[in-house]
């Protein structure tokens, strides 16, 4: 990469050889760190949307590397950065790669470029959101994990008021003895947009069983999403405190905020 929009020639020229092949050369950065400064151009990582834009164009990169390793990397740099479930992110991709072209002939191979219905349905939904489908479309499958959710998430409900409907109906329909079976489900149900929406967490790909280790990264990111919309409700309250000039009322805030907090760690 060329500082300050100079070419080869202008920056031999003025800062010497030496110089080039050191700090422009010796400093190049790998193909896909170059795209990942590539595809941030122009977008606003505060906005939701040029984010979701950019983890989409990146996933589709990640899908065409060879190496496991090199993936796995990059997965979780995306996780750490964006706060994302890494097994939501491995999914996604995985999804890109079976789309993605095959690599028999990497001379002639042809960019996948999906449609804009295609790309507006494989966005990227938040991390809550993709957690309590893929948790959805396990419980599905399985009773132990549909009761072993419903033990790890002690009360609390799902963020997506029609994936709570879900797991309730769910629920339910085991409760009468009925075993994992998508047809007898959806007899089972009347509501026809549920049953719509059962359908298609149901198409998602899984790897198998569930480990207890991706079941507890879902559930955690359920969560999380609750604690974080918590946090913002105090401080909400925090600020009107500060403006009534409510002492005790600020340090009970700020002491409940911190607790939140630290239990996000």
């Amino acid at each position: 990469m060329m500082p300050d929009g100079m070419d080869p020639d202008e920056y031999v020229k003025q800062y010497g050889e030496e110089k080039f092949r050191n700090e422009v050369i010796g400093a190049s950065l790998t193909l896909m760190s170059f795209k990942l400064l590539y595809y941030r151009k122009g977008k606003n990582m505060q906005d939701e949307g040029d984010r979701l834009l950019y983890i989409e164009e990146v996933l589709k990169e990640i899908a065409h590397l060879d190496k496991a390793v090199e993936k796995d990397l990059y997965l979780r740099q995306l996780a750490d950065e964006f706060t994302l479930s890494l097994s939501a992110l491995k999914d996604q991709e995985r999804q890109y790669a079976k789309k993605a072209p095959g690599k028999e002939n990497v001379h002639n191979k042809v960019e996948y470029k999906p449609t804009v219905a295609t790309r507006r349905a494989d966005r990227i939904k938040p991390a809550f959101h993709n957690a309590e489908r893929y948790l959805i479309a396990h419980m599905l499958r399985s009773i132990d994990v549909t009761y072993r959710v419903q033990e790890l998430m002690e009360g609390n409900t799902f963020n997506i008021d029609e994936h709570q409907a879900i797991i309730t109906y769910l629920y339910g329909f085991y409760e009468k003895d009925h075993t994992p079976d998508l047809n007898s489900f959806l007899s089972y149900m009347d509501d026809e947009k549920l049953k719509r929406m059962i359908v298609d967490i149901d198409m998602m790909p899984l790897n198998g069983e569930i480990t207890d280790q991706e079941l507890m990264d879902y559930i955690n990111q359920v969560l999380k999403h609750q604690k974080m919309l918590k946090i913002k409700k105090k401080e909400a309250e925090l600020k009107e405190a500060d403006r009534q000039k409510d002492l005790s009322r600020a340090v009970s805030l700020l002491t409940e905020i911190q607790q939140i907090r630290k239990s996000l760690k």
